[in-house]
């Protein structure tokens, strides 16, 4: 049933040093090398730390928590899952000449990007958190908990990236309009705003699979609360993973043919 997921497993090694080629081909040419995936969120962060903080003075605490740090926790988990998902939802598209030109094993390239992210990921989440250790003056043993949510985000975006990458294969404004879903989710997804803010539709935003990964990126660092003090909303995540491999699976040899033929 899950035979694409078995052909990424069994090549890991690959996917690793793909992945790693794909970091220096990101950076190739650049003075500052791979500190541009440093700088570039960081800057991110700033702004919208100073258009909600400073210019529209909405940087009240967050459930005791400091709004600068609360959304800082909350963009980081959050370029994992926009990156991640950007990249793996074109991942056949953009690599059209090694799918016709090599005999290449193409359900490990997913994989590969979200992979890609990933890496440039934890450069950010370590000085994040280094700088959330000076700022709250305390470190927790909750905090491990990330290295769960980011096997969480990993195993999600392998799902969607399994899902839409035959999709985009076919159709290339199916990828446009993914991108847009993407700012659409940026903006529905409690990053910039406590999900209590929605009132009565608070339970319709959490049907979203990334508020959990965000959310529990907060919960580690701030309110100390463990995934398991929230058995329903958990397994009402990983059932959605589920059906995303199940379907990422049956797409994948559905459409291989067809995609292949068109591309």
């Amino acid at each position: 049933m899950f035979n694409i997921y078995k052909e990424m497993w069994d090549r890991r090694k690959m996917i690793h040093a793909l992945s790693l080629q794909e970091i220096k081909k990101e950076y190739a040419g650049t003075v500052l090398g791979s500190v541009w995936g440093l700088v570039n969120p960081l800057m991110r962060i700033a702004v919208y730390w100073f258009v909600f903080s400073i210019g529209t003075r909405a940087d009240n605490p967050v459930g005791g928590a400091p709004y600068a740090a609360w959304l800082a926790i909350g963009m980081v988990a959050w370029f994992l899952l926009n990156d991640a998902f950007r990249l793996s939802q074109k991942a056949f598209r953009s690599k059209r000449s090694i799918i016709k030109n090599t005999p290449f094993p193409i359900a490990i390239l997913p994989a590969v990007q979200i992979t890609f992210s990933f890496y440039t990921h934890l450069i950010l989440l370590v000085v994040i958190l280094i700088a959330m250790a000076f700022a709250l003056q305390t470190v927790s043993v909750y905090w491990l908990q990330i290295l769960y949510y980011d096997f969480a985000a990993l195993m999600l975006l392998l799902g969607l990236g399994s899902v839409t990458a035959p999709l985009v294969a076919i159709s290339k404004d199916f990828g446009r309009f993914l991108d847009t879903v993407l700012i659409f989710l940026f903006w529905m997804t409690p990053i910039l705003w406590p999900v209590e803010n929605a009132g009565p539709l608070e339970n319709v935003v959490k049907l979203n699979p990334f508020h959990y990964i965000v959310q529990g990126y907060r919960d580690s660092i701030f309110y100390h609360s463990g995934f398991w003090e929230h058995p329903l909303y958990t397994l009402y995540f990983w059932a959605l993973v589920l059906v995303l491999f199940i379907l990422g699976n049956y797409l994948y040899k559905r459409m291989k043919p067809i995609f292949l033929d068109i591309m």
